[in-house]
């Protein structure tokens, strides 16, 4: 029986030597082991507390989808009415330019008609009332 307890005390000294050596390996594990005992009996808590994440992040994903739809639907209408405002302006610009150049195609004539004997006069006119470049002492052949 002797031989055991001097077994047991050497084998004990080696032990706590070792222990005193890596005491930082069973303090990490007692640790480990004692916060998975704690939260053990908190499961439920745990998962409830996730869950509710969960839904939380599922409902930001929800409101951001439905805001981004409604910005691209609010963008989609103002790109309509954009293009629709430009057509009408074009429209507009086409039927003023039109009426435009039969104004000026009248006023022309009427130039023309008044001043078909001097046509040294009717160039000055037609430069000062649509500045056309007028250059004197120039004759075609």
């Amino acid at each position: 029986m002797m031989e055991f307890w001097l077994v047991a005390k050497v084998w004990s000294a080696k032990t706590w030597a070792f222990v005193k050596k890596y005491w930082q390996i069973f303090a990490g594990a007692i640790y480990a082991i004692a916060v998975w005992v704690y939260f053990k009996g908190h499961d439920d808590k745990v998962k409830e507390v996730l869950k509710v994440k969960e839904d939380s992040h599922q409902q930001e994903q929800d409101t951001l989808n439905s805001t981004h739809a409604e910005e691209i639907a609010l963008r989609d209408d103002a790109l309509l009415k954009y293009h629709e405002i430009i057509a009408k302006i074009e429209k507009d610009y086409e039927s003023k330019k039109e009426k435009l150049s039969d104004k000026k195609r009248e006023e022309v004539k009427k130039l023309v008609a008044e001043n078909s004997d001097d046509p040294g006069n009717l160039s000055k006119l037609l430069s000062e009332r649509f500045g056309i470049v007028h250059i004197e002492g120039v004759e075609n052949d």
